[in-house]
């Protein structure tokens, strides 16, 4: 998997707001018994190597390990959806939403050549959006993160190809640069925040804050162009590991990252 031409226009750089925080529809504990039993998982890679460890302010955190020579998530990192439609308290769909966590990367992790990172999805199984499923504007999306080379910050979009030329019809998924970094044994927290388009029109938003800061904001996406279930927001993709596809993507050494603070809440 190669990366693919970082998007550049279309940034609105001025002014752009703090976060502003939101009470959360739902938190995502891993501090909860049987956490994957309770939140329904239904499919994983590699949950059985992941750990919840306790940091000292009581934050339980997923560690998720990334072996020496381990590129995809069947050797690396882990993957697994949460899927709306299958929490008692909320929704199966929505049409905005905002996805918020934060994550530590180990203070010698090895970037190599970028690894995927956890993102909303559509719904159903929209989480098949990914490993070059290109969407078809009817059978939901992806927008993952990624770290890039040297820890470099994007978003991974898997989009249906949009009538503006701008999003979707990429071999592989598609970079929207954030211009910021992820720096090693430093935490970082990040916020996702997505509205889909109406039909027929090309007004989806994706807005991305970094530690608080609004680095993204951008009203010209179309996560959908036909009105099926699946292009609603129905789910988080928890999917992070080395790659890519091929060997130049393995780290060279066990690396490690820490997840906390998952939850969603209404957009602004």
């Amino acid at each position: 998997m190669k990366p693919t031409t970082l998007l550049a226009n279309c940034f609105f750089l001025a002014t752009l707001p703090p976060l502003a925080t939101a009470a959360p529809l739902k938190t995502f504990s891993f501090a909860e018994p049987n956490w994957p039993g309770q939140w329904q998982l239904r499919w994983n890679d590699r949950l059985d190597t992941t750990t919840v460890t306790q940091n000292p302010t009581g934050e339980h955190s997923l560690q998720v390990s990334y072996p020496k020579a381990g590129v995809g998530p069947g050797q690396s990192g882990v993957q697994f959806p949460i899927e709306f439609a299958k929490q008692a308290d909320l929704l199966p769909s929505y049409t905005a939403l905002r996805l918020n966590y934060c994550l530590t990367f180990s203070s010698d992790f090895n970037f190599v050549l970028g690894g995927k990172l956890p993102g909303l999805m559509g719904a159903e199984d929209s989480w098949s959006r990914s490993g070059g499923n290109q969407p078809n504007g009817s059978n939901g999306w992806t927008m993952r993160y990624m770290w890039r080379e040297n820890g470099a910050a994007v978003i991974y979009a898997y989009l249906p190809p949009s009538p503006n030329g701008r999003y979707g019809g990429q071999p592989w998924g598609q970079d929207i640069e954030l211009g910021a970094r992820f720096i090693p044994g430093q935490r970082h927290c990040l916020a996702q925040q997505i509205k889909i388009n109406e039909i027929g029109q090309e007004n989806g938003e994706l807005t991305v804050w970094f530690d608080g800061k609004q680095i993204l904001h951008r009203e010209d996406m179309s996560y959908r162009l036909t009105d099926t279930p699946a292009g609603y927001i129905g789910g988080i993709m928890f999917s992070t590991f080395h790659g890519g596809n091929t060997p130049d993507w393995a780290p060279a050494y066990l690396s490690k990252v820490w997840f906390d603070g998952l939850s969603i809440s209404n957009a602004n």
